[in-house]
């Protein structure tokens, strides 16, 4: 990879920390939305993607011209469309509803231990004693904001269900990334880009939401500018701007470098819930992070040995 100048370096750098904060006031942002849109979820996740694939077409159209999809092609598009697109949503929107937007941004970090756990079985990747503990590590974390959260104002019950929620959009969503890392072994050069793939993948999946929209009838409800707002937020800053910066960082940094990045997310999550929605804040969110976060470390330190091409 080419070194980048310190200007353009500068410029990515700030650009990932952006697609951190992003990501991190999502979860606050997806509280006020799923309780105060409780009867309409489905329509909520319907229409952040309809905000944000004309943002990532046009983007993609721009860099590379006008990309379809090979008949090969399509079957892994739609596997990965209805994980990651799909099936996150539901674990988002529905476990928004009931639990501490704080304390699923630190859950939605288990993300990655999931995604190695499903690399033993599916990438033929093997786990040394290093990558058990640091599962063990990352799971002690999550189980102490599952029974010690700081945000008891919300009822033990209903919040152990919503983490329940947030844990499965975090499998769900490693299921994506395991179906995405067969396709790029299977298509090698013939694969379509990164920016392709995201666009063609959240058009499948804003598809799969139209059934589920039309019986909950949204057309029937005043919606508020606060809630259009925050519905664009997500659509256009949290997911296509986001991606899009994401994938500059990863060709000029290097996806090691970018993704580490991604670390941050918890802290801006943390954060903007305590500041918009008056969350607690507590060492136990403290423990739990760098317990998740070190876990994860080594977890991702696995040498990828064992690794065959997908059959």
């Amino acid at each position: 990879m080419e070194q980048p100048s310190g200007r353009k370096l500068t410029i990515t750098n700030l650009m990932m920390l952006s697609v951190a904060l992003f990501w991190g006031v999502a979860w606050p942002v997806g509280r006020i939305l799923a309780v105060d849109l409780v009867d309409y979820p489905f329509s909520v996740m319907f229409l952040r993607y309809s905000f944000a694939l004309p943002v990532l077409f046009v983007w993609m159209w721009y860099r590379e011209g006008n990309t379809i999809p090979k008949q090969e092609d399509w079957k892994p598009l739609f596997l990965m469309a209805f994980t990651s697109v799909f099936l996150y949503q539901i674990g988002y929107m529905f476990g928004m509803q009931r639990t501490a937007a704080s304390d699923a941004s630190l859950i939605i970090g288990f993300n990655p231990v999931f995604v190695a756990i499903l690399s033993i079985w599916f990438l033929s990747h093997r786990m040394n004693s290093g990558g058990i503990l640091g599962i063990c590590l990352s799971f002690s974390g999550i189980l102490l904001i599952f029974l010690a959260s700081p945000n008891v104002q919300i009822p033990f019950n209903e919040r152990i269900t919503g983490n329940g929620m947030i844990m499965f959009g975090a499998f769900v969503y490693a299921i994506y990334v395991i179906s995405m890392r067969r396709y790029v072994l299977e298509r090698g050069d013939n694969q379509l880009s990164s920016l392709a793939l995201i666009a063609w993948v959240s058009l499948i999946g804003w598809l799969f939401f139209i059934p589920l929209v039309i019986y909950e009838a949204p057309w029937d409800r005043t919606w508020t500018n606060d809630e259009w707002f925050l519905i664009v937020y997500l659509g256009v800053l949290s997911t296509a701007v986001a991606y899009v910066f994401f994938a500059i960082g990863i060709d000029v940094i290097g996806a090691n470098r970018a993704s580490s990045f991604v670390n941050v997310v918890p802290v801006f999550g943390i954060l903007s819930s305590w500041f918009l929605l008056g969350e607690e804040l507590g060492w136990i969110q403290l423990v739990s992070l760098i317990l998740i976060y070190f876990g994860v470390r080594m977890v991702n330190a696995q040498p990828p040995e064992g690794i065959t091409k997908p059959k």
